[in-house]
């Protein structure tokens, strides 16, 4: 606590206007982070509170009080505190304030009430009640100066990502399951696989010859090698799916940054000729054991794309073979898997006119994947 006040001669100050004293004591003081003490000691956390200035007023007559409202609107704005005050016998006002660092002497700001209300440490103010004693006398009655409330608890750490995704954002909806299917009505979907190739333009024209559209999962190191073949494709409404830069075995177990790479690279191909794919099929399909792929997938807004229906026809078991896998194995809304590329198609080629009617007399309406990725 800070000792009373004792009295003591002081000169004169009547030739110098208190309000100019005390704009200049108020700046030298805040300048330079002084304690000025006058009769006592400072608060012990007055280092944590502002700078303590001690100030004398001459003519601190009685209608100039509470003197606690001259100073705030004559010489500081906003934050002080009031630790003491003396009156000399018989002109002198003495003052002991506490003044936050970040005030300025000389703010204009309005004049207070003689009972300055209590208010939350939060907010920077201790508060202090002062009132005028029929003597003329200023009573000061000091509350204990506290430390602020402490802070709330920090939120509990995030939990850890899952094994595998690299720091990346969690997966959310329709990102974090490789769509097979999609609908429930008598509709398939054709998906090409590993073009463009020397066969993609004959599976184009099988296709234009029925009337079907379809999927093409393409890769994008080849894209530059059949130009002719990109256009037609595009202009004939299929849709494009990314199927990786340069199709790595097991892409899952890559680095995220070659992840990154293979999709990357490819969308930009992609881009170049006005497409924006929406689907990712991984090479043979392996999203691998962890959310890593698929979390990359959902940095380029790309689905996973699997399939319901796989005649593995790239074994080239035989045209017969490719054809009864699929009408047999058919179910409403599946993605069916074929290749245009990647080695020798000529048993697609030669299973798909096939596959396309049986399909048809099954009922079965044949449809591109969505482009826009809602499939």
């Amino acid at each position: 606590m800070t000792p009373p006040l004792t009295t003591r001669p002081r000169p004169s100050l009547s030739a110098v206007p208190w309000r100019t004293f005390l704009a200049v004591a108020l700046a030298a003081a805040l300048s330079v982070g002084l304690l000025v003490g006058v009769g006592g000691s400072a608060p012990a956390n007055a280092a944590a509170t502002g700078t303590i200035v001690s100030l004398t007023f001459d003519d601190a007559n009685a209608d100039q009080l509470p003197a606690e409202q001259k100073l705030v609107s004559k010489g500081m704005k906003g934050t002080f505190f009031l630790v003491s005050g003396f009156i000399g016998a018989p002109n002198y006002l003495t003052l002991t304030l506490i003044v936050r660092a970040s005030e300025v002497a000389g703010l204009p700001g309005p004049a207070l009430p003689s009972t300055v209300p209590p208010t939350s440490p939060a907010t920077g103010t201790v508060s202090a009640a002062v009132s005028t004693a029929p003597t003329g006398a200023v009573t000061v009655m000091v509350p204990p100066i506290t430390s602020p409330p402490a802070a709330a608890p920090a939120p509990p750490a995030a939990a850890d990502p899952p094994a595998g995704s690299a720091g990346l954002p969690p997966l959310t909806a329709p990102y974090d399951t490789v769509l097979r299917t999609s609908g429930g009505d008598r509709v398939a979907y054709l998906t090409f696989d590993d073009g463009p190739s020397k066969y993609t333009g004959r599976v184009l024209d099988i296709l234009a010859a029925a009337g079907v559209k379809a999927t093409f999962c393409q890769i994008g190191s080849q894209l530059g090698d059949y130009p002719d073949t990109e256009r037609r494709l595009i202009g004939d409404g299929h849709t494009l799916c990314n199927h990786s830069w340069t199709h790595p075995a097991n892409i899952a177990a890559l680095p995220p940054t070659d992840i990154d790479q293979q999709i990357g690279r490819t969308q930009q191909a992609l881009a170049g000729l006005g497409v924006t794919a929406r689907y990712f099929r991984a090479p043979a399909g392996d999203f691998g054991t962890t959310s890593t792929l698929r979390q990359i997938c959902q940095q380029y807004q790309t689905r996973p794309l699997g399939w319901a229906v796989d005649p593995q026809d790239w074994k080239k078991p035989g045209t017969p073979a490719i054809v009864q896998t699929v009408l047999g194995t058919i179910t409403p809304g599946a993605v069916i898997l074929l290749h245009d590329g990647g080695g020798n198609r000529e048993q697609t080629l030669a299973a798909l006119p096939a596959i396309i009617t049986g399909l048809h007399t099954q009922g079965y309406t044949l449809a591109a994947l969505p482009p826009d990725g809602t499939g």
